[in-house]
């Protein structure tokens, strides 16, 4: 069980934490250079930003549940810093669905949509590292 543990520790690492933040950090960067609100048509770029998101949320939400079956202390991730982990996934991935989204109220940014959310993720995942570890100590 342990064994399983570390791989999904793994996977929730380099996939979570490296590959797709840097493939949602790009592709925001991309569709803040290339978006316009109405003349942009939503392609497999508008698309696929969200669905990296919630790829990512998925993971992380994964290896929490994994968690609470399998660790020792299990009751502890249930606490204060550590349900924040899923739901402030839950909100990153709202508000990469809100950019994008034709009837959403962050498209009325424009170009700025997809950054602007990108910027609040930003916090989100921030807040998602150092509340834990702040807790903790």
């Amino acid at each position: 069980m342990i064994e399983l543990m570390q791989w999904i520790n793994y996977i929730h690492a380099l996939f979570g934490r490296d590959i797709l933040s840097v493939l949602i950090i790009g592709l925001a960067i991309y569709l803040t250079v290339r978006y316009r609100n109405e003349s942009f048509p939503r392609n497999g770029f508008t698309r696929a930003f969200p669905v990296l998101v919630d790829i990512q949320v998925a993971l992380g939400i994964i290896y929490w549940i994994f968690l609470l079956f399998v660790s020792p202390i299990s009751t502890v991730y249930l606490g204060f810093p550590f349900i924040l982990h899923p739901v402030l996934g839950l909100l990153a991935a709202g508000l990469a669905h809100m950019a994008v989204s034709p009837r959403m109220p962050l498209r009325q940014m424009g170009r700025w949509a997809p950054m602007a959310s990108l910027g609040v993720m930003l916090v989100l995942v921030l807040a998602n590292a150092f509340i834990p570890a702040w807790a903790l100590s």
